[in-house]
């Protein structure tokens, strides 16, 4: 009886271990950061945000314990065509202390093939899930100009010579944010939040997505050109109705050159009813929109001197506008130790009413592994100030936690505000 026992377990390890060494490596990679300190008014760590729609300066001025964490394997290999799985976990919290509840998202999961062919499909992946897919951003404003996300498919990087086509079809659907009580019904006082289908999956929205990308200027840089055709498609809902809801489209244009030992981007946008300048879809969208929007992206990199800098506008058809501009430049005395700092403004202007400015500063030393602008790990020590005008009083300027959502009242009549800190930021 021993004997049998023992011949069956070393049966199973045998197959484990076998199992084991076929099974695909895993690459591990992601984003985190989190930090903690306290404004010069007492209470818990302040930001000064909510103002324009372009983002915030970010540099001592996050609120929140974040990360992403991204799992990919290559799981098969048929000739030069290669099979990856491609996964991401993102979890926030309020950065209240010890032990905080967090409902992880799962905002990736997608699988490609690549090399699917030869000539033009010899760089081409066919892939298809749910992706963040060719996000851009400006990464000083926590901004991304053009976020094209969810579920979808596509053929990627087909190599035409002159530039790389790219085609994706995404489709997301109404979704209810709350969590079922005992009853099956929504309550939304319950803590643990999921988004639910909303209406049946009545409500749809279809986001066909092309681009061509590495425009080759020769010394004069490159230029890659983005367009979003939306398309509302739905059904009639448990009442028998179907939702009445308009198209749009979004057109991005961007030039990319090196200059001052790093690079300069300038970006065009222009959408139109259903579409969003980020390329982003509006879904139930019923109405008449326009809007565009002009950015400048600088980085800079001088060996011990480097740094970032922004200037950004938009405006819609009713008359809002946005306006940001602002630098963060660092000098680095060693690979290890560096001082900076990033000094911002934003102004807000709506069609009616006053307009609402905010000016932020913020001074840091750091500790980072290397002294590229984009070196991490980075752990600083910051002081942050902030002033504001009075269309901003009483306003959630001064705010905390996740996202920032959480209104300071301790400055609701306030112009001006401090914050200091500590935080940590990495990217693996």
């Amino acid at each position: 009886m021993n004997f049998k026992l023992s011949a069956i377990a070393a049966a199973v390890a045998a197959a484990t271990l076998s199992a084991g060494a076929g099974a695909a490596a895993i690459d591990f990679h992601g984003y985190a950061r989190s930090g903690v300190g306290a404004s010069t008014e007492g209470g818990s760590l302040v930001c000064y945000r909510n103002v324009g729609s372009m983002g915030f300066y970010r540099l001592g001025n996050e609120c929140d314990t974040y990360a992403e964490l991204a799992f990919d394997a290559n799981l098969a290999e048929k000739g030069d065509t290669k099979f990856n799985l491609h996964t991401m976990l993102a979890l926030g919290t309020q950065q209240t202390g010890d032990w905080e509840n967090t409902a992880p998202a799962f905002r990736q999961v997608w699988a490609e093939a690549t090399n699917v062919g030869s000539g033009p499909l010899s760089t081409a992946s066919i892939w298809a899930g749910k992706r963040y897919y060719k996000r851009q951003d400006i990464h000083m404003l926590d901004f991304f100009y053009n976020e094209v996300t969810g579920p979808g498919a596509g053929l990627e990087n087909v190599d035409f010579g002159f530039a790389k086509f790219s085609a994706a079809y995404f489709r997301n659907t109404e979704q209810e944010w709350g969590s079922k009580d005992s009853g099956g019904n929504t309550d939304y006082k319950v803590g643990n939040f999921r988004p639910d289908i909303a209406n049946g999956g009545a409500n749809t929205m279809t986001n066909i997505d092309l681009r061509l990308e590495g425009i080759q200027l020769g010394s004069f840089g490159a230029i890659d050109v983005m367009s979003n055709f939306v398309f509302q498609n739905n059904r009639k809902d448990w009442s028998g109705v179907e939702k009445d809801a308009d198209d749009g489209f979004a057109l991005s244009a961007q030039h990319t050159i090196g200059v001052l030992g790093g690079f300069n981007r300038f970006v065009l946008q222009y959408a139109q009813d259903a579409a969003n300048l980020n390329g982003a879809g509006k879904l139930g969208f019923k109405g008449d929109y326009t809007g565009y929007r002009v950015l400048d992206h600088l980085v800079f990199d001088f060996g011990a001197v480097n740094g970032s800098g922004v200037v950004g506008y938009e405006k819609t058809k009713d008359g809002d506008t946005n306006t940001t501009i602002g630098v963060r430049p660092w000098y680095h005395f060693t690979d290890l130790y560096s001082i900076g700092a990033e000094l911002g403004h934003i102004e807000s202007k709506p069609n009616s009413g006053e307009t609402k400015k905010l000016n932020k500063l913020t001074v840091a030393g750091q500790i980072s592994a290397g002294k590229s602008f984009w070196a991490r790990p980075a752990i600083r020590a910051y002081y942050t100030y902030a002033s504001w005008n009075d269309a901003l009083k009483n306003s959630n300027v001064a705010c905390t936690g996740r996202d920032c959502e959480t209104w300071v009242a301790g400055f609701k009549d306030k112009t001006n505000g401090s914050t200091y800190g500590l935080q940590f930021e990495a990217w693996w």
